[in-house]
């Protein structure tokens, strides 16, 4: 079991302090930080998300000092063959799994 725990409710109210003073709406910030719009709506509701789209959310409130050691830009997204949605690569260049994968794997 981990020893800390991401404060989502936190999370959420400084991404909202700042898309406030930005003038964004949450769509507006899904498209600036390039995350899904679910995401939002999974910080809104109080659940965690994934590291990486933690790691972008630090970096676009500019909270990623600490840590800018531990991150590296993401390469271009690679489109999905199958259903043409766009993923961020692996370190290794492959395609990261994902619902239509697992639905044809």
């Amino acid at each position: 079991m981990s020893t800390h725990r991401l404060d989502v409710p936190q999370l959420h109210h400084r991404l909202d302090t700042r898309r406030r003073e930005l003038g964004l709406t949450w769509r507006g910030v899904a498209q600036q930080t390039r995350l899904a719009p679910a995401t939002f709506s999974r910080i809104i509701s109080g659940r965690s998300l994934e590291a990486d789209a933690l790691v972008t959310l630090l970096v676009w409130l500019g909270l990623d000092t600490g840590i800018a050691a531990l991150i590296e830009p993401g390469g271009e997204p690679l489109p999905c063959p199958d259903c043409g949605r766009s993923f961020q690569p692996k370190r290794d260049g492959s395609m990261r799994a994902h619902p239509c994968k697992a639905a044809t794997g």
